[in-house]
């Protein structure tokens, strides 16, 4: 008896109509809580999507650098580069797998509780079915029914027989839903346990590659020893001049608000309605402008950044980011706004500074340079070329954001992702 009813359990009673409902509403509810999950899942995916097409820019450039001492320089920069974008990657594997552990780990405790509660389920019905075999003399329902003393308990004893029959269809109606629910979640293991794999299957690729870059790195690094003072000295006259460069940027946006009896800080209190529009559209902006050049990669980051890769005692204080473009890139401005100057520095190329409201943009290395001071410009209007060296693939802009005359802002957290 005891067989029969077990089997009876795994049967996938679909034949009861009325109790569809109890296989597809916990199966609905849990695909729904999945898809929410895979939403924060899809967030980790493109992180390392972004960061694999990084690794791939980043190796395109690499093949174009030759091998001359400048180009020595720029290839070990280049390298710097994509030890930062390989740990990125790195660390964005990691935070997938962490993530799926924990998937995995939820997804177990919830196949082991469904499992216990299916086999509680069958056992109190298999006991619903043995009571009902052993009384099955003393409750025939025909003679049940009419042994009644009168019409009412008669009517009584019918509805009971009905409510009887109802209670088991439901409850088998439930354990196949519960059956049906812990399937799905089985399914989804198995599914995440195997995406666990593949991806500790790419961590260890990806760290191998890593491996070998920071081999590269070395190679580089050594090569250029000999040459250590010279371009020793050669890095602290760029400093010199870069800070040359920001002081003179400061001086200008002082100079722009000076025309307007007022300081850089206060500046938007100045403003007509509509700079005041374009200042704040610019803000609003943050994380969506277009990049200052059509193809690049970020090869200089802001602020006071790591060690230089052949000089451990030095390290960069940049004010804006420096990105790798192909040789002759055409500059375009980010956001609607006026060309306020156009200078540059002993030893260096052009910039164009262009206002936006309360913010700057500041674009160098430039040559052949298409704006003059005044003109208006709308979001991707070119004003130049980078500066490309004879017989060079590649060339690099600096670009800078500034708010007020003061505060130079991480210009990587306003554009765009690519």
């Amino acid at each position: 008896m005891i067989i029969f009813v077990l089997n009876l359990c795994k049967l996938k009673l679909v034949f009861f109509r009325p109790y569809h409902r109890f296989i597809i509403l916990p199966v609905f509810l849990y695909l729904l809580m999945f898809d929410v999950a895979a939403q924060s899942r899809q967030t980790l995916e493109e992180q390392r999507k972004q960061a694999l097409q990084e690794i791939e820019a980043t190796n395109r450039y690499l093949q174009e650098t030759q091998q001359s001492q400048k180009k020595s320089l720029e290839k070990l920069n280049l390298l710097n580069v994509q030890i930062i974008q390989f740990n990125r990657l790195i660390n964005s594997i990691n935070a997938e797998i962490a993530y799926v552990d924990r998937q995995i780990s939820e997804m177990s405790a919830k196949v082991a509780r469904m499992s216990a509660e299916i086999e509680k389920m069958k056992a109190e019905y298999a006991q619903l079915l043995d009571h009902a075999y052993k009384n099955r003399g003393k409750y025939n329902k025909l003679i049940y029914v009419l042994s009644a003393k009168d019409f009412n308990e008669a009517y009584r004893r019918m509805k009971y027989f009905q409510q009887y029959s109802e209670y088991r269809k439901k409850q088998i109606a439930e354990i196949t839903a519960k059956q049906t629910e812990l399937q799905v979640v089985i399914d989804q293991l198995a599914k995440q346990k195997a995406e666990k794999e593949k991806l500790l299957a790419e961590q260890r690729r990806e760290s191998n590659k890593l491996e070998a870059v920071k081999a590269e790195q070395n190679k580089e690094v050594n090569k250029l020893k000999s040459q250590e003072s010279k371009l020793r000295n050669q890095l602290v006259t760029q400093r010199r001049k870069e800070e040359r460069l920001r002081n003179d940027i400061q001086k200008m946006i002082a100079a722009e608000a000076k025309k307007r009896n007022t300081t850089p800080d206060n500046l938007y209190d100045k403003l007509t309605p509509d700079e005041r529009l374009v200042s704040n559209n610019f803000k609003g902006n943050r994380g969506r402008l277009p990049w200052p050049v059509e193809k690049g990669i970020i090869t200089g980051f802001f602020g006071k950044n790591l060690p230089h890769p052949l000089f451990k005692d030095i390290r960069t204080d940049n004010s804006g980011i420096d990105i790798t473009t192909v040789a002759g890139a055409e500059v375009r401005v980010v956001f609607d706004g006026e060309v306020i100057n156009i200078g540059g520095i002993l030893g260096e190329n052009l910039f164009v500074l262009v206002l936006h409201g309360n913010y700057y943009t500041v674009y160098q290395n430039l040559v052949n340079v298409t704006v003059k001071k005044g003109d208006k410009v709308k979001i991707k209007d070119p004003i130049g070329k980078v500066y490309t060296e004879k017989g060079a693939k590649t060339a690099v802009l600096k670009f800078q954001i500034w708010e007020g005359g003061k505060n130079a802002l991480d210009p990587e957290l306003w554009l765009l992702k690519r």
